[in-house]
């Protein structure tokens, strides 16, 4: 959403030897939960002003990923859908307000 699609996030895991011990740096984004979370609007303006995704608060995605559907690589679409059913996911637009 804050890249209008542009750039996704990849799954990861990590494998250790049972010979060494494991160090892991866990970093977690909190920001306020009623910030609306969209792309710039440079990068709008680049694309034509076509929207991948609908603007939302963390408020919202936090409420739906505890309540309807975990995390994983399909939740944003999900999510999408899901606040706004009459958008097929493979045809989605939506028009910046």
């Amino acid at each position: 959403a804050l890249t209008n699609g542009k750039y996704k996030s990849c799954l990861h895991r990590a494998v250790v030897k049972k010979e060494s011990e494991r160090r892991s740096l866990a970093f977690f984004l909190c920001p306020n939960k009623e910030k609306t979370v969209g792309p710039p609007e440079e990068l709008l303006r680049r694309d034509g002003w076509r929207r991948a995704y609908p603007d939302f608060t963390w408020a919202a995605l936090f409420d739906f990923t505890q309540k309807h559907y975990r995390a994983d690589t399909n939740t944003l679409d999900a999510f999408s859908s899901w606040m706004c059913p009459e958008l097929s996911p493979f045809t989605k637009q939506y028009t910046s307000s």
